[in-house]
């Protein structure tokens, strides 16, 4: 999978866990959003995995010396690359 497709599913998958930890917060009975939320935190913890996997930092704070394209890589809003879920047309630069 390509880094940013894996980025974006890293981010779509993180907000699926924070999104039904907030619904389990007012239904905490409810067994099939349980099961989405672990299902949903091992598919994201598994991306996270691979993403670091293949050199990448996912915060500033995991830049190691086999890290270097944290700082060298292409900003977000720069070419092709998308900036958070907002496609190229939105951008500005």
């Amino acid at each position: 999978m390509k880094n940013d497709d894996l980025l974006m599913q890293i981010m779509m998958l993180d907000f699926a866990v924070q999104d039904s930890a907030l619904f389990i917060d007012t239904h905490p009975c409810d067994k099939e959003a349980m099961n989405y939320f672990n299902e949903a935190a091992t598919r994201l913890k598994a991306a996270k995995k691979e993403y670091q996997k293949q050199g990448h930092a996912l915060v500033n704070r995991e830049v190691g010396a086999y890290q270097n394209d944290y700082l060298s890589a292409p900003w977000p809003w720069v070419g092709d690359h998308k900036c958070g879920c907002t496609k190229n047309v939105c951008n500005t630069l």
